[in-house]
């Protein structure tokens, strides 16, 4: 049986890793990125040896593959810069993902914006 504890330690070091990745995007990468480069989330198994990190970018349309590719060929960085600063048996293999959330909060925010836009001419007209 799974301990209970493991979920929350899980989800400690997810936390940690991708405070650790936006704190070494943010002073020690070297290479710009475009837009805006947020990580939106890092899942892990309960091993620990493995984390996909889930990258969104606030800019134009064509960054996001240009950064995930950037910081592909660049993971054994951050995962050096990651093992210096978490004391882990193993340094987690970092997987860099699109983050779909973004999208889709934006997405869903312009439906209700068209909604409420296409409600308030019916609303006055039926007023007159």
């Amino acid at each position: 049986m799974k301990n209970m504890g493991d979920g929350r330690r899980v989800a400690r070091v997810e936390k940690e890793v991708q405070i650790q990745i936006a704190q070494y995007l943010r002073s020690g990468f070297s290479d710009p990125l475009p837009g805006l480069v947020t990580v939106a989330l890092v899942k892990m198994p309960a091993d620990l040896r493995t984390a996909k990190v889930y990258i969104s970018v606030l800019g134009e349309e064509g960054d996001i593959g240009e950064v995930i590719h950037t910081l592909q060929n660049r993971a054994f960085e951050i995962q050096d810069y990651i093992g210096g600063k978490l004391k882990m048996r193993y340094c987690p293999k970092l997987t860099f993902l699109k983050d779909h959330t973004t999208e889709q909060v934006l997405k869903i925010e312009k439906i209700l914006s068209d909604i409420s836009t296409q409600k308030k001419p019916t609303e006055t007209e039926e007023e007159s």
